[in-house]
């Protein structure tokens, strides 16, 4: 269990130190939403690979169970999206009614360089590696050890949440927190990943894309 706390708090962490690194190596340069975007992708991406090679047989296929999704299943994590989407919405406002402030960063899709690494680092890597370390080690850890899953999914999402608060912030945790029970649910529920996996990326596809494309924030 520890070690998969470890490998779901590392890529964080090791962006920080790949963004250091970048700025030491190319000094004076805008370390920018690409930067961002494209350290947490690379860090995500070898956290996960040491993840794989790292678990035994048993423990790798726990964690990177994305069986064929059932109707069911798919059905439910098209549904949860926008539950998601509206539970994302509602804790927002309620953190800003209650005087706690997002951070993040603002961008927009004029730049075919930061299209391209949001696409990376958000879009594309973040769902996959996120599920896997999550709901797949985290969550798949505490089941594994006899954890209710009412208590196994609430550890996991606290968790989940609590790596974005150098990010987002309390507010931004808090929100995680909230959005996070959907995908939770539909992994505990279907006892696979793929239609958690389909929740977050619908999610972030929405949100990194969609909404800042058409001013939608």
């Amino acid at each position: 269990m520890p070690v998969g706390i470890i490998a779901a708090a590392l890529p964080v962490p090791l962006a920080i130190g790949i963004g250091l690194v970048y700025q030491v190596v190319v000094p004076g340069a805008e370390y920018g939403v690409v930067g961002k975007n494209v350290s947490y992708g690379l860090a995500s991406l070898l956290t996960v690979t040491g993840v794989y090679f790292l678990f035994s047989p048993a423990a790798r296929a726990a964690a990177f169970r994305f069986d064929r999704p059932s109707t069911d299943e798919l059905a439910w994590a098209l549904l949860g999206f926008p539950i998601g989407t509206a539970l994302y919405l509602g804790s927002t406002a309620a953190t800003q009614a209650a005087g706690l402030t997002m951070s993040g960063y603002v961008y927009s899709l004029s730049d075919p360089v930061v299209v391209g690494a949001v696409i990376f680092g958000a879009v594309l890597v973040s769902p996959f590696v996120e599920e896997v370390l999550f709901r797949g080690v985290v969550l798949g850890a505490l089941l594994g050890r006899g954890v209710h899953p009412v208590v196994a999914g609430g550890l996991t999402i606290l968790t989940f949440g609590l790596i974005h608060v150098a990010l987002l912030g309390v507010a931004g945790v808090i929100t995680m927190c909230t959005w996070a029970i959907v995908p939770t649910v539909v992994r505990l529920r279907f006892d696979n990943l793929s239609g958690a996996w389909l929740v977050h990326q619908l999610n972030n596809i929405w949100g990194y894309i969609i909404v800042v494309a058409f001013g939608l924030g």
